[in-house]
């Protein structure tokens, strides 16, 4: 269903039941406010027929009594001591003693009569001696009750009319900003040029247009990032795989001395060990992007991971003649997490320092009262401010940079663990790793779980 026939559906009952109880509570209110103008007008009209009749005498009584019913039209009965000398009655079957009190502010009676619904009030003349009951019916009371009615019934026909209308105005409000943002949306593209965000008067679409604006615009860059990435990657296998076939075919047709054989040989090793690593780098990205990816967690040395971190990259420091200085840490610290993958982060970052180092790669381990810190120091060119966050973006390659997975695969796994990772400037005046493990995951001592 769309969103403006619910809008439609759902707002148009919430009217109705508002209209509903609305014209009940004005229903009741208005029977209320009709009846006490009905109660109130019979006490002052019937006083003021009392009060021109007192002072008489029987005789002027009786003639002012039939005078007032000729002139006003309402019924008057007149007794002295329970017995009637005068009724404007033709043949009534009137019983008094089936009168109802409806009002006792105005001491208003109501009682019906051959059908006739009359509202009547008792007086007394000369100190008790006549009682004068002045009867009237309510169309000789409010002499605009048509009127009344008439106007509260066009009033409710055109809430009935205006509550669909209403409804379906504010159905069009809400779903015409929708229709555009689905159009906007149907438009964005990566490949595509960016398209002006639509705006409304609604802060909350506002808001949702400008973030479908960020997210194309950041699909966009990651586009173009992927694309620069293939370009690259294709190049960082087309040299080694070049180097491989001529050196094969070399060796194959017999054209090298056995020392230049040897040196073929250990070229291709070397350049199919990078073309290893390379596709290991973009499987290891692809499983951490796996929701499924299990990560085993348990209690790690920290001492032995930084040492097998080290190992790993031990060859590579040295064919470039760098100094790796590890002081000794407590064979008692540990962390928790996955020993594999943690080792995976640390040796892209130390191989990364590899590559921008001049002479030396140094690692230092803070253990602190609330978490563990491990720094990892390099004296090369450093990492400029502006592209330390970016460093991390995936195909993101900086200057002698490879694949730009490496440091994704590192900010990836420690995320996952809760670790919190930041570059900054070296002492050594090359860049500096901040990887500081939370306070969650505290160092245990030996004999502790």
């Amino acid at each position: 269903m769309r969103i403006r026939n619910k809008l439609f559906i759902y707002f148009g009952l919430l009217l109705l039941v508002a209209f509903a109880i609305s014209v009940l509570l004005a229903t009741g209110v208005l029977r209320y406010a009709m009846n006490r103008l009905l109660y109130s007008n019979v006490y002052e009209l019937n006083r003021s027929i009392v009060q021109s009749i007192e002072q008489s005498t029987v005789q002027e009584l009786l003639e002012k009594v039939e005078l007032v019913h000729e002139l006003t039209g309402v019924e008057i009965i007149v007794s002295n001591q329970g017995v009637t000398i005068y009724s404007s009655f033709d043949e009534s079957t009137l019983d008094l003693t089936k009168a109802v009190l409806v009002s006792e502010r105005y001491q208003v009676y109501r009682v019906n009569d051959q059908q006739m619904l009359y509202y009547f009030t008792e007086a007394f003349l000369e100190e008790g001696a006549y009682q004068v009951y002045v009867f009237r019916t309510a169309d000789l009371t409010i002499t605009n009750t048509d009127e009344i009615f008439y106007t509260s019934f066009i009033g409710i026909i055109f809430l009935g009319l205006a509550v669909p209308l209403l409804s379906l105005l504010t159905a069009r409000v809400f779903s015409h900003p929708v229709q555009e943002l689905t159009e906007y949306a149907s438009q964005l593209a990566p490949e595509s040029q960016p398209k002006p965000k639509p705006r409304f008067r609604i802060t909350e679409y506002n808001d949702l247009s400008a973030a479908m604006e960020d997210a194309a615009n950041r699909l966009r860059v990651y586009r173009q990032k992927e694309q620069e990435f293939l370009h690259n990657f294709s190049h960082e296998m087309k040299t080694p795989l070049t180097n491989i076939y001529g050196f094969a075919e070399a060796i194959q047709y017999g054209v090298t001395s056995p020392d230049e054989t040897k040196n073929a040989c250990q070229i291709i090793m070397n350049e199919s060990e990078k073309l290893k690593d390379n596709i290991n780098q973009i499987m290891l990205l692809g499983r951490l992007d796996s929701v499924n990816q299990v990560y085993r967690m348990q209690k790690v040395n920290l001492k032995d991971l930084l040492s097998d971190s080290l190992n790993s990259i031990q060859i590579q420091a040295a064919s470039n003649n760098l100094k790796l200085v590890f002081p000794d840490i407590e064979d008692n610290v540990f962390v928790f997490g996955d020993p594999e993958k943690l080792e995976a982060a640390f040796v892209n970052i130390l191989s990364n320092a590899v590559r921008y180092a001049k002479t030396m790669i140094r690692i230092e381990v803070l253990v602190q009262t609330s978490n563990i810190e491990v720094r990892i120091d390099d004296d090369g060119i450093g990492i400029p401010v502006e592209e330390r966050d970016k460093v991390f973006e995936r195909y993101y390659i900086g200057y002698k940079g490879h694949t730009g997975l490496g440091l994704t695969i590192t900010k990836t796994i420690f995320d996952r663990h809760q670790i919190k990772v930041e570059i900054d400037a070296s002492p050594e005046a090359g860049a500096r790793f901040r990887i500081v493990f939370p306070g969650v995951l505290r160092q245990h001592r030996s004999g502790q779980s």
